[in-house]
């Protein structure tokens, strides 16, 4: 609960004291996404550091928006939304749907987080759309630091896709350039995933079954039908250049 009580009678003002602590909605937003441990609570929001985590959590848990559950056996813990955070859904999918329709694009792609937007694409890959065996895929961000620029993922049927920092060692099936505003863009709805194919700001190269079926195996955010779009200059076009040149470009592979 927010230290310092509003001392109102409204409803509202009442939530806020115990909705506003600094990373309540975040936690409880990732939690609708599936996210149950700790440790996968900490990969979704790289930024809170544990110790403020592990209070939150504990917070809420008095506050009855979560359950923690203990399995005995594994010694593992669960969090889980009870029916009181569950009713909060509709409210936190109506501000996500308010933030994009209401939030230039410039402030909401002013993150450049390449390891936060790398676990959210792998909860993008839609396995069902992809060849029924082993889908390697490294990503290359050309605005990143250079030990934090390159990314692997990896999707077997059946299983969640897989997500590494190092090469894994597999063969690579489909190499993807981009810069870190730009592909979040593409995901939250902001930039049109053809016209950055097109202009360059998002580059494939590898199995055409791949590169050609992105639009299939990517899923886009549930927010962006809502998008605001992102202003974008007049594509002056280059003589010979197309959407199946940028594909198959591999001089930017490093």
């Amino acid at each position: 609960m927010s230290e310092k009580p509003y001392g109102l009678f409204c409803p509202i003002s009442k939530a806020c004291e115990i909705l506003e602590p600094r990373w309540t909605m975040p936690i409880l937003a990732e939690m609708s996404c599936g996210t149950t441990r700790f440790n996968d609570l900490r990969r979704g929001m790289p930024r809170i550091s544990p110790t403020v985590l592990s209070k939150r959590l504990k917070e809420m848990e008095e506050q009855g928006l979560i359950e923690r559950i203990i399995d005995k056996g594994s010694g593992t813990v669960d969090y889980m939304r009870t029916p009181l955070a569950l009713e909060l859904h509709p409210i936190l999918v109506a501000l996500g749907h308010w933030a994009q329709r209401n939030i230039d694009a410039e402030a909401a792609l002013c993150d450049r987080d390449a390891p936060t937007l790398m676990w959210l694409l792998r909860r993008k890959i839609n396995t069902d759309e992809l060849p029924a065996t082993r889908v390697v895929m490294r990503f290359h961000f050309t605005d990143a630091p250079k030990k934090k620029s390159n990314y692997w993922l990896v999707a077997k049927p059946g299983l969640a896709v897989d997500l590494c920092v190092s090469d894994p060692g597999f063969d690579v099936d489909l190499y993807v350039d981009s810069e870190i505003p730009i592909l979040t863009g593409i995901l939250f709805g902001r930039y049109s995933l053809p016209l950055e194919l097109e202009r360059g700001g998002l580059r494939l190269v590898g199995a055409p079954r791949l590169s050609r079926t992105i639009n299939k195996w990517l899923s886009l955010s549930y927010f962006a039908s809502s998008a605001r779009l992102a202003q974008m200059d007049e594509f002056n076009s280059i003589s010979g250049f197309s959407e199946m040149s940028a594909i198959n470009d591999r001089s930017w592979i490093k």
